[in-house]
């Protein structure tokens, strides 16, 4: 089939089940990549409609996962995959020009928009919304302005931040370089900018100060740890727990000092972030997305690994596929109703009310591994 335009995408996603997203079950829920991979050995794993590449923040080239994706239709001649970066579409136009060399290959062209969540009933903070987008159109120059533009605003943000950080904590040197061993999207302009900097403010201050002369950096022990950092304390206290497991033994309590640092750097990033009632130019917010990717010619959309959206009260996936439907109109279709983002079982806690408040509006499951690696049978290390 080749590249899977719109309407033969929501064809084939009208006749999978939850397995066709499965290339196995998992041996441990805490270990994501723990598949036994029977799925794929038995040709009925069918789909991993969530792939990242190198243009956003994946480890494979657009030609590794093409050359991935057909050594799988080798068995499995209708297995469909999709691009799906963050915020960008680079990937997929490279794989456009590469296709023609995959004539088995079934691809998707789409994409990963993030957007922020202010104007849902009741809600007290902003909630990140990721939005994925199938069928799309690489060549579309309405979809690649929106793209640019998002970039360029949204890198000038993170920029202008570090500098403000500086100012104000000259002793550091924060550079966007350091920041992105954390969040690599962060010196490409995609995604946040406040999240990315509360994980590499935290960390850079506290190892600093611990250990200033470490032999590794300050994302080391978050990437090692990453389950720690599930829980409702503050990052920082977490942050030091996980230093703590990376270098086994015990550190002295963070003096009052080093905590006003941190509550300095918070409030300086915090700015570069939407908050209710407030929306900053480079980011979109999820009403704005959905409509502006539902006035284009080409593409359809599904909410991205909803648990990850946080509720914040028991009617919140209600009010999320409402307005899911409301601003995308016939384009809102999906939702993503089976996904590998998580070690043990936090989404599955979630799962019965997503597909309950999904099925109020008539919405399709699909599904993917959200891979990050070398492979689209699996998720990918750290991320």
């Amino acid at each position: 089939m080749g590249i899977v335009n719109e309407k033969d995408f929501i064809k084939k996603v009208k006749k999978f089940s939850d397995i066709s997203f499965k290339p196995g079950e998992r041996k441990d829920l805490n270990i994501l990549d723990s598949h036994d991979f029977r799925y794929l050995e038995s040709g009925e794993f069918k789909a991993n409609l969530h792939i990242h590449t190198q243009y956003s923040d994946g480890e494979m080239t657009a030609k590794e996962l093409l050359e991935n994706a057909e050594e799988i239709t080798k068995n499995n001649p209708d297995f469909l995959i999709a691009i799906t970066d963050h915020d960008t579409i680079d990937g997929c136009k490279e794989a456009e020009k590469l296709i023609n060399e995959y004539n088995n290959v079934n691809i998707s062209f789409g994409l990963e928009i993030s957007t922020v969540g202010i104007n849902f009933p009741e809600q007290t903070k902003p909630v990140q919304i990721h939005l994925l987008v199938y069928g799309i159109n690489p060549a579309d120059k309405k979809l690649n302005n929106y793209l640019k533009t998002k970039m360029e605003q949204k890198l000038l943000l993170s920029k202008e931040t570090i500098q403000k950080l500086n100012e104000a904590l000259p002793d550091y040197n924060f550079n966007i370089e350091e920041a992105s061993k954390c969040h690599i999207m962060i010196a490409k302009g995609q995604d946040e900018v406040a999240h990315p900097l509360k994980k590499y403010t935290s960390g850079k201050i506290l190892l600093n100060y611990y250990i200033p002369n470490a032999d590794f950096s300050y994302d080391m022990p978050i990437k090692k740890f990453k389950y720690l950092f599930k829980g409702k304390e503050p990052y920082h206290i977490t942050y030091k727990k996980a230093l703590e497991m990376y270098i086994e033994h015990d550190l002295p309590e963070i003096p009052d000092y080093i905590e006003k640092q941190i509550m300095t750097a918070r409030e300086i990033y915090l700015q570069a972030h939407p908050s209710i009632g407030k929306m900053l130019e480079p980011f979109s917010s999820f009403e704005d997305a959905v409509e502006f990717v539902s006035t284009l010619g080409n593409g359809v959309m599904s909410i991205a690994h909803p648990a990850r959206t946080k509720a914040y009260c028991p009617e919140f996936y209600t009010y999320l596929f409402e307005h899911f439907k409301k601003y995308g109109k016939d384009k809102a279709l999906f939702y993503e109703g089976f996904y590998q983002s998580y070690e043990g079982d936090y989404y599955q806690k979630w799962q019965t009310k997503i597909d309950e408040a999904a099925s109020k509006f008539g919405l399709l499951k699909t599904g993917g591994l959200d891979s990050h690696g070398k492979n689209i049978i699996t998720r990918g290390a750290y991320y």
